[in-house]
């Protein structure tokens, strides 16, 4: 038991800016590829407080986009907007045309350019506009999405850093140390069981198989533009890969509803 919270805090430490008790990094704490079985179970939880807000805020007669943004951005201070981050700056690498070496060089620089904003842009407005329709239909529903979408994107996220090798040495996909094809598998399966049972619950049959179709669909198709641009997987591209995703997964149910 104690293993398996030690598994959670350090992954709640890295996925978010909750406190972690000091204990769990005494020693030699293992990499963080290791913990990223809990990623999942973070997801689920930090996910909470957000949709607590989103139906307190509709119950008050707020309208669903308002709510669904100002959700989204207690989620992104929960964060600290890590995920965020790292999908702007896969955009400015990945979509300039720049060769492999030029676009790792971009994407080490901490400045957001075009595609970077447009992405942060996008990936908000989807997520707020997705949450809202769900909102308008019954609030319940749209706090139970954020939870179930937060959850399995960061299972969904472990599963591409298991299944790729480091596309730059010494980076923090490297430094962290992957995780195992059996840990990602279980992280992937998790990432399914959580969006298929909230996709049930949303939309019945099509709700438990649509979002989970959608997700792994749109994963696999980045995990391909990955290898093919960069030869593998990055922090940033990790990031980038929870934003996506997530987004899929909402839409999915949002469709289903």
């Amino acid at each position: 038991m104690d293993q398996l919270w030690g598994r959670f805090w350090r992954a709640s430490a890295f996925l978010t800016r909750l406190p972690a008790p000091a204990h769990v990094f005494d020693g030699s704490p293992p990499p963080l590829g290791a913990d990223a079985s809990a990623f999942a179970i973070v997801g689920l939880i930090i996910a909470l407080p957000p949709a607590l807000l989103l139906l307190s805020l509709a119950t008050l007669g707020l309208q669903p986009l308002a709510a669904a943004l100002l959700a989204l951005l207690c989620l992104i201070a929960l964060t600290g907007a890590l995920h965020e981050d790292g999908l702007a700056d896969t955009a400015d690498g990945l979509f300039g045309h720049a060769e492999r070496e030029r676009a790792l060089e971009i994407m080490k620089d901490s400045r957001i350019g075009t595609y970077g904003a447009l992405a942060l842009i996008g990936s908000m407005a989807a997520r707020a506009v997705l949450l809202g329709d769900l909102a308008g239909h019954a609030p319940s529903l749209a706090a139970l999405a954020l939870i179930a979408a937060a959850g399995a994107s960061r299972g969904a996220m472990a599963w591409i850093w298991s299944s790729l090798p480091s596309a730059r040495p010494g980076g923090l996909s490297s430094r962290m140390e992957a995780p195992s094809r059996r840990a990602g598998r279980w992280a992937a399966f998790a990432a399914l069981a959580i969006a298929a049972l909230a996709g049930a619950a949303i939309g019945g049959v099509a709700g438990a198989v649509l979002p989970a179709l959608l997700g792994v669909g749109g994963l696999c198709l980045f995990r391909a533009f990955l290898l093919r641009r960069l030869g593998g997987t990055t922090g940033d591209t990790l990031g980038a890969a929870q934003q996506i995703c997530e987004i899929l997964l909402l839409l999915g149910f949002a469709i289903a509803r």
